[in-house]
């Protein structure tokens, strides 16, 4: 036999090959695994994939930094009113609380969670960008590096926007949604246009 024909030979072997482990119950007498064996390979497969969802929070720049040290905690969790957090608070120019600046001049330290890590030992991502308006004077700078310093992605995706390509109007904005998940309420109001529209300053 010439070329191809010599392989005519080994194609039951090749099948066999490429058959899972289901297929080749059919051919052959294989007990089925035992239930450590079950185990075992579930086990592989849940490290595997928590492999791969490590990876891609690395590549994000999402993935948690080794513990800093925390020190003493900021002196606004010690009071116990919104009047005297918001006395302690730094103010923007529409005399509301600026979180970003509190951040940055370390009056707040957020956590995780209740008793968990402090934001700040978690890496930021830092996409920043601006949203295209209908007019270059109304593009919208979006940072999410000031909303990862203590925020997850899960906090905003995939529930109020898609990963990408979400529209966003301003009407739907007042309505409350997307952006206005937040601003109006526990962020800056919407009256602030010039923190998003860097044009307008």
């Amino acid at each position: 036999m010439h070329g191809p024909m010599r392989l005519l030979p080994l194609l039951p072997l090749i099948f066999l090959a490429a058959c899972s482990d289901e297929n080749l119950n059919l051919f052959f007498d294989i007990p089925p695994p035992s239930q450590q064996e079950l185990a075992a390979k579930a086990a592989r497969e849940q490290e595997k994939a928590a492999a791969e969802a490590k990876a891609a929070r690395q590549a994000a720049g999402t993935e948690q930094l080794p513990p800093e040290e925390e020190g003493e905690p900021p002196a606004i969790e010690a009071v116990r009113s919104w009047e005297q957090a918001a006395e302690m608070l730094p103010k923007d120019g529409m005399d509301q609380a600026d979180w970003v600046e509190a951040l940055e001049q370390g009056v707040i330290r957020p956590r995780e969670a209740i008793g968990g890590p402090r934001r700040g030992s978690i890496a930021v991502f830092k996409f920043d960008f601006f949203l295209p308006g209908p007019d270059p004077s109304f593009d919208a700078f979006f940072p999410h590096s000031a909303h990862t310093e203590w925020l997850g992605c899960e906090s905003c995706h995939p529930k109020i926007f898609r990963v990408r390509g979400t529209a966003i109007t301003m009407d739907e904005v007042f309505a409350g949604k997307y952006c206005g998940e937040c601003h109006g309420t526990v962020a800056f109001g919407l009256d602030a246009c010039a923190r998003c529209h860097t044009a307008m300053e």
